[in-house]
């Protein structure tokens, strides 16, 4: 009776049930808010392969060139010893051809330029002095006074022009600055020499002055041994010995030069000329052949 006396219990309203679950989940949501995302387990998973590739090769490039590198160092050709004037030097085979092949070239290109230099002292037939260009002034001494006050006493020159004419023949010409002066004088010069690369050089250098010569001079470089040369018909002899090649010299002048002729020796003395030098101005000492009646009896020249 009691029992049913009691009145019946009251529903309870919905949002009052499990409170504390609801607190709970409200504070889920509120830490959620704050929290950045969780990523979905696929994304974990499975990255993203088109940006990894675009960020990946140029990594890769950079760390893969210092190995190739090291690599190709390694796999290539060995490096190797030679010995070259006691040093010991280390090279790829390819390089140390190409050092081989340059030495080489530069190494002829030297014994060409030096050898026409060098061989025609060695021996007897092309003795001779080493080239030694004269000096401008010395070029203007021979033909502004040594050669002019010669030449005024000789009747059969032009007034004005005591050079004109005259054959002149340089012993050796070198560059060619003296055939060139000769020539600008109105003389008639030719000049040998046995160096081909100077016989180049002075036609190159002379050309100008040897076109301008007035008439009748004229120049020529040849390319010849002077101890073949004919002295017969030469007026002036100009040469630059040294001692040994100036008694070879005096011979052949006594043998072939005519009488009228002198000789022009730069420096250095004719050995048994003395009673034939007529002047010696600044080194330039000219002799008269002339006067050879009055040489000593020369012994002859054992080559």
């Amino acid at each position: 009776d009691d029992w049913a006396a009691r009145p019946p219990p009251r529903c309870p309203h919905p949002h009052a049930r499990r409170p504390a679950a609801h607190a709970h989940v409200r504070a889920r949501e509120s830490i959620g808010d704050m929290a950045p995302a969780e990523a979905p387990v696929e994304s974990l998973a499975q990255p993203d392969v088109g940006a990894a590739a675009a960020v990946a090769p140029p990594l890769a490039a950079l760390l893969a060139e210092p190995a190739a590198a090291a690599a190709e160092g390694a796999g290539g050709p060995p490096k190797k010893k030679v010995n070259f004037l006691g040093m010991s030097i280390s090279a790829r085979e390819e390089t140390a051809k190409k050092l081989l092949i340059g030495a080489g070239a530069v190494l002829l290109l030297v014994n060409g330029i030096g050898i026409p230099f060098v061989v025609p002292r060695l021996t007897a037939r092309y003795v001779g002095a080493p080239y030694l260009p004269m000096k401008r002034n010395a070029v203007d001494v021979l033909f502004e006074r040594v050669l002019p006050t010669w030449a005024a006493s000789r009747s059969s020159q032009l007034p004005g022009q005591p050079l004109a004419g005259l054959r002149l023949l340089d012993f050796g010409a070198g560059d060619g600055r003296v055939v060139a002066a000769a020539a600008s004088r109105g003389m008639r010069a030719v000049g040998y020499e046995v160096n081909p690369w100077l016989v180049l050089w002075s036609r190159l250098r002379t050309r100008p002055a040897l076109a301008m010569a007035p008439a009748p001079g004229s120049g020529e470089l040849r390319w010849a041994n002077a101890w073949d040369a004919d002295f017969r018909d030469v007026d002036v002899l100009t040469v630059y010995g040294i001692p040994g090649v100036m008694d070879r010299c005096a011979e052949k002048c006594e043998a072939e030069l005519p009488p009228h002729a002198v000789v022009v020796s730069h420096h250095f003395d004719v050995p048994g000329w003395e009673r034939m030098l007529v002047a010696d101005i600044e080194g330039l000492k000219l002799y008269d052949l002339s006067r050879r009646s009055q040489l000593r009896r020369r012994e002859p020249v054992v080559e």
